[in-house]
């Protein structure tokens, strides 16, 4: 949920930067959109989902520490956001449509974690090194 307004600023901003590098609005808006949408739908959507291993979850120890929101937010944005940003940025200039749908992606990004925050459960915790779940 932290690193949701980070993902859609980002968005924006590569949608801001393909119209100064030249893309006109209509396409730039057209790839942002489609972008945005192609992965909210494919996050809502993917099959592989069916095949993950479903545990019932720990307690939470009761030394465990969470990390801030803010190392949360920035753990977060390791590969996909970063990703996704170093190839708008070197796309921007030469194809600066491709660099809008990829801020669209990254946009979705930050659309699809809010909607499925607030259907998590907030007493849910996940270990970023092993995968484990505990609930409090």
């Amino acid at each position: 949920m932290y690193v949701a307004p980070i993902r859609l600023l980002l968005g924006i901003a590569w949608l801001a930067g393909a119209r100064l590098a030249g893309s006109d609005a209509a396409s730039a808006l057209l790839a942002f959109g489609s972008g945005a949408f192609f992965f909210v739908f494919l996050a809502y959507n993917d099959p592989r989902s069916r095949f993950l291993p479903r545990s019932t979850p720990r307690p939470l120890p009761a030394d465990a520490t969470v990390e801030s929101p803010v190392r949360q937010a920035l753990a977060s944005l390791l590969p996909s956001t970063a990703g996704l940003s170093v190839l708008a940025a070197i796309v921007v200039v030469p194809q600066p449509v491709l660099a809008a749908l990829l801020g669209g992606i990254t946009a979705g990004l930050g659309v699809a974690g809010v909607l499925r925050a607030l259907t998590a459960d907030p007493t849910l915790y996940v270990d970023p090194h092993t995968g484990v779940v505990y609930k409090r």
